[in-house]
């Protein structure tokens, strides 16, 4: 429904990706807050950390918006410029030379990227249709496979 609220993706992911980045796997899942209006946003909507020799990690970060602009590229180059931004400053503080994951997801599509080593530019996740938006549940199988992939290419 156009104009429903960006919580409720929130939630869809929520319940999600606790059965993939699993905490038998050493994986915790961070969810912002919601700021009050007009209060700027400083994190990704989802951090997904791993345990990695005795610290934690952030290896996936998830940026969402609201239902109503999956056909906007504006809002698509808009969120992925925030997430870009977010992982940047993850790099920064983690130091690591590590491949870095994230997705955008606008009401009930998703896309999904990679920023590696010493790119500050995100990438399409390489997949069978590389740089797709795809839907939720139309998707629900390609979608399987890319975050089961990311738990196998990110786990601790």
């Amino acid at each position: 429904v156009a104009g429903s609220l960006e919580t409720e993706v929130d939630n869809f992911w929520n319940n999600t990706l606790p059965h993939y980045f699993t905490q038998d796997k050493l994986y915790g899942i961070e969810q912002e807050q919601r700021p009050l209006q007009g209060v700027v946003k400083q994190r990704a909507d989802f951090t997904i950390r791993c345990v990695k020799n005795g610290e934690w990690k952030k290896v996936v970060l998830l940026e969402d918006k609201k239902r109503g602009h999956e056909t906007q590229p504006s809002k698509w180059s808009d969120a992925l410029k925030q997430l870009t931004n977010y992982l940047n400053l993850v790099r920064a503080e983690q130091g690591g030379n590590e491949t870095l994951y994230g997705a955008v997801t606008i009401g009930t599509y998703v896309r999904f990227y990679h920023l590696t080593p010493g790119e500050q530019t995100m990438q399409d996740y390489p997949s069978p249709v590389t740089g797709k938006a795809y839907e939720l549940k139309s998707d629900e199988d390609d979608v399987h496979k890319i975050l089961n992939e990311l738990v196998s290419k990110t786990s601790c």
